[in-house]
Order: structure tokens, then sequence, then C-alpha cells
């Protein structure tokens, strides 16, 4: 059965996760495994990520810049658009005027970060069904700094659907989110003997359909401290309120709640050893009598 290892950010940004994602990924596939990498959700912005950009629009799919940095040192199976099912791209607006602000929804994150595309990927027989939605009016109307054609490159082999609004983002992502992000880590999964999966920012738990996994690594500048994993779920679904989804429950929320089991210590030039796995709650059975 696949071992899944679920990345919990301890901050709301730059809590490590991803290297510490590559690290895990060169040990356990130096160890002869075969290792997946799983993000349901992530975001960029067209500026500050501008290199990344590019390489989206050559590759003419929009996708995580940490799940390309992971897959280097993997040999994944599975597609990026399955390994990474939903993916958001953030624009500047175009300025008249000093301090000008979008007057619609899609800007509330400010006028640098104008919500204008997020994809929507699942397995469909041996194809892969991809959605994008589109801020098409703005692009259209070039009130955003992207242009037409690189929304076309970004968008090669999708379907489309124009969005006005952040509430209509809302809907789409209420509606097939969870669908979309399920059905994709059942493919992932099928091919690994594990799968890392990285949550978003300092989200406790990444998804409704993901019901359990084997190991949960809290991540940190210099730290990783481990947590018995169901008791980690429990405290996510115990703090969730309302009808948002549980990715809105964030770590800090559930903190009070939760003692870990393990702390380890990582320096920037320290790698993770295989002495290090049965200590993180990442071990395998050989079959071999034991």
């Amino acid at each position: 059965m696949t071992k899944r290892v679920l990345l919990v950010g301890m901050n709301s940004f730059d809590s490590g996760k991803t290297q510490i994602a590559i690290r895990l990924s060169r040990l356990l596939s130096e160890e002869g495994h075969s290792v997946e990498y799983f993000k349901p959700l992530s975001g960029h912005n067209y500026w500050f990520n501008h290199e990344h950009t590019k390489t989206c629009m050559q590759n003419g799919v929009l996708a995580s810049m940490d799940a390309m940095r992971v897959r280097k040192v993997l040999n994944p199976k599975s597609p990026i658009e399955l390994a990474n099912p939903v993916h958001s791209l953030f624009v500047p607006m175009r300025l008249e005027k000093p301090l000008q602000n979008l007057t619609n929804t899609l800007g509330l994150a400010g006028a640098s970060s104008v919500l204008t595309m997020e994809r929507f990927s699942r397995p469909d027989a041996s194809e892969i069904d991809t959605t994008v939605l589109v801020a098409q009016k703005f692009v259209e109307e070039e009130r955003l700094i992207i242009k037409q054609e690189e929304v076309g490159m970004l968008t090669r082999g999708a379907g489309i659907l124009s969005v006005n609004n952040l509430e209509e983002v809302q809907e789409y992502e209420r509606l097939n989110f969870e669908k979309h992000v399920t059905e994709s880590f059942a493919e992932v999964e099928r091919s690994a003997d594990i799968v890392i999966v990285e949550g978003f920012n300092d989200a406790a738990w990444p998804w409704d359909g993901l019901e359990s996994v084997d190991t949960v690594l809290l991540i940190s500048p210099a730290h990783i401290f481990t947590y018995d994993p169901e008791r980690f779920r429990k405290a996510a679904y115990l703090m969730n309120r309302g009808n948002l989804p549980i990715r809105e429950v964030s770590f800090g929320r559930i903190s009070d709640l939760l003692k870990p089991i393990y702390r380890r210590e990582i320096r920037p030039e320290t790698e993770i050893t295989a002495d290090d796995l049965e200590q993180l709650g990442i071990s395998f059975r050989t079959g071999k009598n034991d």
C-alpha cells in the first residue's frame, strides 16, 4: 500500500516545505522507492515569478514552481497537471495613476495581484481534462499587463471559462475543487510506493477527500516536527467552522490542541539520512520476516 507523507507549513509563507520535499524525494529515490509528489493547490505571480511564468508558457500549462523544482529530483510517472491539479496566476493591473486599485473582487489582494487565471485538471480515462478560469474581460480590455497571446500559451488544449468576479471563482471551486483534487491524487498515488503531499501555505489539512495519511511533518525554517496523523486530522476538523473548506483551517488554529512526537533540527546544508526516516515516522516493511 502506498505511504502518504503530509508536509504542513508552520508559517503562512516561507516555511520551507518544498526544501524538505526535495530532500525527502532525493533520499527515498536513492533508497530505491518509487516516489511521487502531490501539491493540490498553488499559485504564483506573473510579475514576481516571471521566469517561471515563461517556463509555463513554453510548456503550455500553468503549474507550480515548487512542483517543478521537486519533480526535477524525481522520475515521476504522473503528468504535472495531475500532480498539481489546481494552480492560480495573479497579474498586476495597468495603472493610470499611483495607488490605483481594481474595483472588482478579483483584485482584493491588491493592484499587483489580480486573480487572472486558475487551472483545474483531473484524469479523464487516458486523457487529462483541464478547465482554466480566465478573467477574460480584463485581459481583452488590456487592464492587466498580461497579453492575450500569453493567456493563449498558458491554456493550450484546455477549456476556457470566463469569470467576472471572485464570487464566480469561488462557486466553481466549491463545485469542482474536491473532485479534481481527489481524482488526481488517486491517479498519482496508483503508481508510487510513497506520495509526498505538500499542503498550501499553513493549511493544516489540504482537502476533504484525503481521509488519512501515514506521516505528518510540520515544517518551519530549520525544524521538522512530527505529529500523530489521526489526531492531527481530527484537530483540523474540530476547528473547522461553517461551510468553509477544510484547507481554510491553519496550523495556528490547532497548535494548542496537539503536542509534537518528535523534533528534528535541520541546518541549511544538512541532508535527511536513512537513519532519520524512522524517527520522522516514515518506514517501509521489506517483506523479509519483519
